[in-house]
């Protein structure tokens, strides 16, 4: 397919812009911090179609991403999924994104349907249920890149919470239409930037790109802000991850986990 140059931010409607039967464009807000389309939303675009080709019923259990090279901006992206099992209660996605007839991803998508439990008396965790925020009142999250142009951040308005928190705002849709859980992704991915080494200031390394990105949902999404709780390991031999828990304002509801390649100067 051929490639496209990115739409003018002024004119822009949505991160992604669907262009039909699996076909996406990634405008100039789609950037990451290093060169290409931000992981995130690499994963958007396939979750998003697997959600298409979903059975009515099941939701959004656990999403994999494995980042296989650079999705170029402004390029046209096409997602191909294929459907591996589909059963009354669980049912599992597998799908591609390519650009010009080459792979840069590939994703799987497990959905779940909802039942009730009459045995549970309440919805439980083991896990303490992070503390009362009022993420509108918080600052700004300041996060400089080096390439100096509009990027995802621009629309994926972060802020800091005193514990380390961040949380993210969508100023422009992700996608049109998009579901709770695609507006997760985003801020999902940004977790092993988030409490990175060198903070507020430069990372210590030329590039930290994540080579996977791993999400559970225990359940949707609510309300417009959605927060991560990030945690960051970076080890001297090159390796790190980076993972953490998914809240909204009524508490956690999922997990997100990533590997890490440190690049060296």
């Amino acid at each position: 397919m051929p490639r496209h140059t990115a739409p003018d931010s002024k004119q822009a409607m949505s991160v992604l812009e669907p262009l039909g039967d699996g076909v996406w464009r990634a405008g100039c807000f789609a950037r990451g911090p290093f060169d290409g389309v931000h992981g995130g939303i690499v994963t958007t675009a396939m979750m998003a179609e697997m959600e298409k080709a979903a059975p009515e019923g099941l939701r959004p259990l656990a999403v994999r991403t494995d980042f296989l090279r650079p999705t170029p901006l402004g390029s046209v992206l096409e997602v191909k999924v294929q459907p591996v099992r589909v059963g009354r209660r669980t049912a599992l996605f597998d799908a591609r994104l390519e650009v010009d007839g080459v792979v840069t991803a590939r994703c799987t998508m497990t959905l779940a349907g909802e039942t009730g439990i009459a045995t549970l008396e309440a919805d439980y965790a083991s896990d303490p249920a992070p503390p009362d925020r009022d993420p509108q009142g918080l600052p700004r999250r300041n996060v400089g890149v080096s390439h100096g142009e509009s990027w995802l951040l621009d629309v994926l308005e972060p802020r800091l919470a005193e514990d380390g928190g961040v949380w993210f705002r969508w100023t422009l849709p992700v996608v049109p239409m998009a579901s709770a859980f695609l507006t997760a992704i985003a801020p999902a991915d940004t977790l092993h930037g988030m409490a990175r080494p060198g903070l507020p200031g430069p990372a210590p390394v030329a590039g930290y790109p994540n080579t996977d990105l791993a999400i559970h949902f225990t359940r949707e999404p609510r309300g417009e802000w959605i927060g991560v709780r990030p945690v960051t390991r970076w080890q001297k031999t090159g390796i790190g991850i980076g993972f953490g828990d998914l809240v909204d304002l009524d508490g956690t509801f999922g997990h997100a986990a990533m590997g890490v390649v440190l690049l060296p100067f």
